[in-house]
């Protein structure tokens, strides 16, 4: 390229002064743009000139995360991301890319009257890869795969989130969550509650980097997590999570963590976590889970809803979730409530270890299923127990008939 800078400079200054009207080499295409698997459509078709392919420039930069200001009189565009600005106008020889000056090669251009700039130069500048297809006349911009440092980079954040947990360090665990992270106020109370009575470990077995951008990466681990020693419940569990990771101060940090798959590692380990209660608590949790378990196959909404804490969070939504598949005509669901073990109570709150056998029956085909679940219960003043709200499922898993 440094061979032809001195040709190409002297060639973009003839074509931007007749800004505003395509040059002889200019046409407009059928040529179209993906961005990561998904059409980019432009309130004008992309312009082939002199082998370069331009596009409407707003859309461009809006989808690859930019916000844009454009100076209609001087034609200058200032775009800016969380980690990338650029500065251009058609008259000029260099692009400004984060403070740093970049030779423009004509990428930015007036054609018939409209801002165009050159799509493979922008999307390289945003850290994008673009490939061309001349056959199909479609252009793909994906974004780039990280380096080996970038990856471990990421990776270490998790790491580093396990090594917090087996040495119960809360304040280095919040270090790691961003600090807009939707959830932060309840990982944060979760988590001190948790190390304060119980130390737990977590260990991957497979950790993979799904998507990479300088702004976000997604890593998606297999996982087991066991109690090691302390007081209260803890399922020994294998989970699948997605881990969405975005920079918060310049480092990386855990923006969203979303639970993809969980299976329980030993079965016999949770019941043996019972704890003793009086006879009578043990009977009244049973009894509205008799309760409920009576509701719901007699899909009596009244029923079931008296079996909840009125006015609990989550109590409408439980209940239309319940309505819902009571008035589902293709979906028939029997349950019989096998066995509960209370793991963990105070004077007025419970954990609720439940097994029920479900006969689901969709579409006219039937499959027994047996159901973990996790109940969290509340004694109210007159004695009697009623149940939280939805229930956290442990494990599903298919009874051979």
């Amino acid at each position: 390229m440094k061979r032809l800078m001195g040709f190409v400079l002297a060639l973009l200054v003839v074509m931007t002064m007749a800004a505003g009207t395509a040059s002889a080499a200019t046409q407009q295409t059928d040529i179209k743009v993906k961005l990561n698997g998904e059409w980019v459509i432009f309130p004008a078709p992309p312009v082939l000139s002199n082998g370069k392919t331009y596009v409407e420039f707003r859309t461009l930069f809006t989808k690859l995360g930019y916000k844009i200001d454009y100076n209609a009189q001087s034609k200058t565009i200032k775009a800016t991301s969380d980690v990338r600005s650029i500065q251009m106008q058609p008259t000029g020889t260099t692009a400004i890319v984060d403070g740093k000056k970049v030779p423009v090669n004509g990428e930015m251009k007036l054609i018939s009257g409209r801002t165009m700039v050159g799509v493979r130069f922008i999307a390289t500048l945003s850290d994008k890869t673009v490939n061309w297809d001349g056959a199909k006349k479609l252009v793909t911009i994906t974004d780039k795969g990280p380096t080996a440092a970038q990856k471990a980079e990421v990776f270490a954040v998790l790491n580093q989130l396990t090594a917090a947990e087996d040495k119960q360090d809360a304040d280095a665990f919040m270090a790691l969550i961003h600090s807009a992270a939707p959830y932060r106020s309840s990982i944060n109370d979760a988590i001190r509650d948790q190390f304060s009575h119980m130390h737990t470990k977590t260990e991957y077995t497979q950790m993979n980097l799904e998507s990479y951008s300088s702004a976000e990466a997604v890593v998606t681990t297999v996982e087991n997590s066991y109690k090691v020693s302390g007081d209260g419940f803890f399922p020994g569990m294998e989970y699948e999570i997605a881990y969405t990771l975005r920079k918060d101060n310049g480092k990386w940090a855990i923006y969203d963590i979303e639970q993809l798959s969980g299976e329980v590692n030993d079965v016999d380990g949770l019941w043996k976590q019972e704890v003793a209660v009086e006879d009578a608590d043990k009977a009244a949790i049973n009894a509205v889970l008799d309760a409920q378990t009576a509701a719901s196959n007699a899909k009596d909404i009244t029923a079931y809803s008296a079996t909840l804490v009125p006015g609990a969070e989550g109590f409408q939504d439980d209940v239309d979730s319940a309505k819902e598949l009571f008035e589902d005509p293709d979906t028939d669901v029997k349950m019989t409530f096998e066995r509960s073990a209370v793991v963990g109570i105070d004077d007025t709150e419970a954990m609720v270890l439940v097994s029920f056998k479900m006969d689901l029956t969709m579409d006219g085909e039937l499959t027994p299923v047996r159901s973990l679940y996790i109940f969290h219960a509340q004694k109210q003043q007159d004695g009697k127990w009623l149940l939280m709200p939805g229930p956290e499922e442990l494990s599903t898993e298919i009874i051979d008939s």
